[in-house]
């Protein structure tokens, strides 16, 4: 799964994606939770990875 892929996915989830001040960095809003996302377009995101963000999203 691309970055791109999993943002796609994460606004299917209802979470709100807003810049996060840096190129590579968006921040992601759910449930009153807020999270840094790392962004690089095209790369593939490890598994590992979207575990981590989802579990912090509350997702």
């Amino acid at each position: 799964m691309t970055y791109n892929e999993y943002f796609k996915w994460l606004k299917k989830q209802g979470v709100e994606i807003v810049d996060g001040g840096g190129r590579h960095h968006k921040k992601g809003i759910f449930n009153g939770k807020s999270v840094p996302l790392p962004y690089h377009g095209a790369k593939e995101i490890g598994r590992g990875l979207v575990k981590k963000l989802n579990k912090d999203l509350g997702l």
